[in-house]
Parts: structure tokens; sequence; C-alpha cells
């Protein structure tokens, strides 16, 4: 399970999908960036490791709504690549992202792997 699976899923889920930093200006439609966050040890066993994703959501700041439409969306492309990639909670709180003009959320996926 690597970076590019996820971007793939989501990409065939016909999501618009972005490398951090590559979207620039005002949000006018739904999209998502993937973010590798990095990989980290497990304190428990020096053999396995584990990548964090976050997986961030924009909707334009009049379309609230589509904020938890986009959220499920985004569930729903990476489910068939469980137990690979597991959530590690719930997703972050609804913020307004005053440089996009967007509401904002993200949810967070653990990739395990030994090392």
């Amino acid at each position: 399970m690597t970076y590019h699976d996820v971007k793939n899923a989501l990409y065939a889920a016909g999501l618009d999908v972005w490398y951090p930093a590559a979207k620039q200006g005002v949000c006018l439609t739904p999209y998502v960036v993937v973010q590798n966050m990095g990989t980290f040890p497990y304190a428990q066993s020096s053999r396995l490791m584990y990548t964090l994703l976050s997986i961030h959501c924009y909707v334009p700041l009049g379309n609230y709504d589509g904020l938890k439409i986009l959220v499920g969306r985004v569930r729903d492309a990476l489910a068939p690549l469980m137990p690979d990639l597991r959530p590690v909670g719930n997703e972050s709180v609804h913020t307004v992202n005053d440089t996009f003009r967007a509401h904002e959320t993200y949810l967070e996926y653990i990739v395990q792997k030994k090392a």
C-alpha cells in the first residue's frame, strides 16, 4: 500500500485530488489533498512501522453541507483499501480556511508495514 494507491483510489471515485501546495487560489469546487505526514516506528515493536496520511477536504464557503458529502465520498473510496489502510480516528473539526475561502476538515489514516 502506497501514497499513490490512496490517490488513485480517490481519483477512481471521481474526486478532484491534489498534491500539497499544488492547488492555489479561491476554492470554487470540492477537492481533496493527500498529504504524507511521515513514517514512524511503533513503540512496542522495532520491526513495524506506519505511515500517517492526512486527507484534507475542501468545499467552497457557500457549500458547508457539501463538506459532509465530500468526507463520505472519501471514506467510501478508501474503504476497499482496508485493512492495509486504516482510519486513525474521526475527522478534525470543521474550520474556515480564509486563504482558500473554503470550509476544511481532514481525515487521518495509517498504513502499517514491516521495517
